[in-house]
């Protein structure tokens, strides 16, 4: 099996696997090229660095800014949203992240079960895995081999069986990039070895890992961690790991492309999540193999650190409240029907509520009722818009509906008042009108105590009843004493003679 490369010599690349044509010294050659560029290119962190989209100059962030090497990369999560970059603009050299628009357009284009014979061509290409002339090879294996091994070999391979040769492959990638929008690449072969012309951007570069990653085919691919080549002719079989040396070393790593020459330096484009948190990174133009993936999970550590699951509503507590408008005095309590957990930026700032509800709500109210709305935001942007949801059931809220008359008195009434028993309230449609009609005993009998029934409300939708709520006396009424009783005779003898009529009963009926 072959392993990862001696991180002291920086002997391996993404082309890791044996070069074909290239002298065994190619590596340190490259290597001290890269050591003798401009320190510039290596800056820890740089004033045009940004961080949502504006410069740690402007923000004075630059200590919560990621602390790496990288001459340029980026940092999104998993909705594509950029929180840091750096010179993600810059055209330059790609490398083996070529491939991902190499397997991208087979996918495409071919079968997985495709057999392709490999071409003298594609059997001398530099940096590859050894694949012979005449051999055959599955579609599938062959991607397999581009992206795990990152095997010229393969990807050439693959273009000649897509485009019929490489130069019609060639122009297939341009037009898929202009399809794809990636203004600043263009392509000049299939596998990445340095070209003039060859070349991309970290802009480009993340946003066709994703798209490719929305492959199903292409994400398990990237996610393997070794790959077989088996015996043919005089070759013996063999193992190549992944180029993705974070693979099972860094939690939550699943892919994607490595790339190394000596123009792109040794670079990198990988994707990890942790618990619902996602980020695709990219880090290009580092100074060794080890580099790449140390700066990479700087980048990540970065992000996790920064971009937090974080709870935002809970179902116990209360968020508002909106007056009843048949008693203002009363309010419905008003919370979330489940409880929200969201990532959440801490460099965005504070979070802020902007709660939204009507002025009143009317009678009936069930527990789960939408009666507003809270959008969350984080200085101009809003993180999530979620309904405002009553507490509780409120079938009545104290109110006067009237008044009936006690059958001892003359001019004696007891106010009637909705009842502050709980009754359960049904859900029901708000797009059809609900009925109250308030139905009062038309006189009651002394003594009265506070809490007596005389009445009901009653709440129908489409000649349906919804609920009954009872009507109480708001207050006591003793029987009369002997004394009021004489007088009360003698009033009503009095009004029978001259024709004044008794007090009329009550039935209010409203709509609602």
């Amino acid at each position: 099996m072959r392993t990862r490369p001696d991180r002291q010599t920086l002997a391996a690349s993404s082309q890791r696997p044996r070069a074909v044509a290239v002298s065994a010294l190619m590596p340190a050659v490259l290597s001290l090229s890269l050591l003798l560029s401009p320190a510039s290119a290596f800056a820890r962190r740089l004033p045009t660095d940004a961080i949502v989209g504006i410069t740690l100059q402007e923000s004075g962030l630059e200590r919560s800014a990621p602390d790496v090497e990288a001459a340029a990369g980026l940092v999104l999560d998993s909705e594509g949203r950029v929180l840091w970059a750096r010179n993600a603009g810059d055209n330059r050299a790609m490398a083996s992240i070529t491939k991902i628009m190499t397997t991208l357009l087979t996918l495409e284009n071919a079968d997985l079960d495709d057999v392709v014979t490999i071409s003298e061509n594609a059997s001398s290409v530099g940096w590859a895995i050894g694949l012979a002339t005449g051999e055959r090879v599955t579609v599938q294996k062959l991607l397999e081999f581009a992206l795990v091994a990152s095997s010229n070999d393969a990807a050439t391979a693959l273009a000649e069986h897509v485009g019929g040769n490489q130069t019609d492959f060639v122009q297939m990638m341009n037009t898929r990039a202009q399809e794809l929008e990636l203004e600043d690449t263009h392509y000049v072969n299939p596998h990445g070895l340095d070209t003039p012309g060859h070349r991309s951007s970290a802009n480009d570069i993340v946003r066709l890992a994703r798209i490719a990653m929305q492959n199903d085919e292409f994400r398990r691919i990237v996610a393997i961690e070794q790959v077989e080549l088996g015996a043919y002719g005089d070759r013996a079989a063999e193992t190549f790991e992944s180029t993705n040396e974070l693979l099972g070393e860094y939690a939550g790593m699943f892919g994607v492309k490595t790339g190394f020459t000596d123009d792109a330096g040794w670079s990198f484009v990988g994707m990890a999540e942790r618990d619902g948190i996602g980020f695709t990174t990219v880090a290009l133009g580092l100074r060794s193999n080890e580099a790449r993936f140390e700066e990479t999970s700087r980048l990540l550590d970065w992000g996790f650190e920064h971009l937090t699951m974080t709870t935002i509503t809970t179902t116990t507590e209360t968020a508002s409240t909106i007056p009843i408008a048949q008693n203002t005095e009363f309010e419905v309590p008003l919370g979330f029907s489940e409880t929200t957990a969201i990532p959440i930026f801490d460099l965005d700032g504070e979070i802020e509520r902007v709660i939204t509800t009507d002025s009143t709500v009317n009678l009936p109210v069930y527990q789960g009722q939408v009666l507003g709305e809270v959008r969350f935001h984080q200085g101009a942007l809003t993180l999530i818009t979620l309904p405002l949801v009553a507490t509780r059931d409120v079938s009545a809220a104290q109110e006067t509906v009237g008044a009936v008359p006690v059958s001892d008195y003359i001019d004696v009434t007891v106010t009637a008042r909705a009842s502050s028993e709980a009754v359960e309230v049904p859900a029901f449609s708000h797009e059809v009108q609900i009925v109250r009609e308030i139905v009062l005993d038309p006189e009651i009998k002394a003594p009265v105590r506070e809490g007596d029934k005389l009445g009901e409300i009653v709440y129908s939708q489409g000649g349906e009843v919804l609920l009954r709520v009872p009507v109480v006396a708001a207050a006591d009424v003793e029987v009369p004493s002997v004394i009021e009783r004489i007088g009360i005779w003698f009033t009503r003898a009095w009004n029978w003679i001259t024709g004044k009529p008794r007090m009329a009963t009550v039935q209010v009926a409203e709509g609602g």
